[in-house]
């Protein structure tokens, strides 16, 4: 947002103009920033990941699967955010 407002002619006038606008002008920009960049950020890594049992902590490495009595060997995660 700094950046943004030492750029474009428009928001250097307001500012000069009016100084009170500086910090209402910047929560906007953030906001704006936030609200474009956060998604497109987070839409480019993936949210599941998988990991081998072998990594895992030592309680899991040794699950079974109740249906087929075979220890797993891949785990699948949800990142979150």
């Amino acid at each position: 947002p700094p950046l943004l407002m030492g750029m474009p002619p428009p928001f250097q006038k307001l500012v000069q103009n009016n100084p009170k606008a500086r910090v209402p002008l910047t929560t906007f920009l953030l906001l704006v920033s936030f609200g474009v960049g956060l998604p497109v950020t987070t839409a480019i890594f993936p949210q599941v990941a998988k990991m081998d049992a072998n990594d895992a902590e030592p309680q899991f490495q040794h699950l079974v699967n109740p249906q087929t009595q075979q220890p797993y060997k891949v785990f699948y995660y949800n990142k979150g955010l």
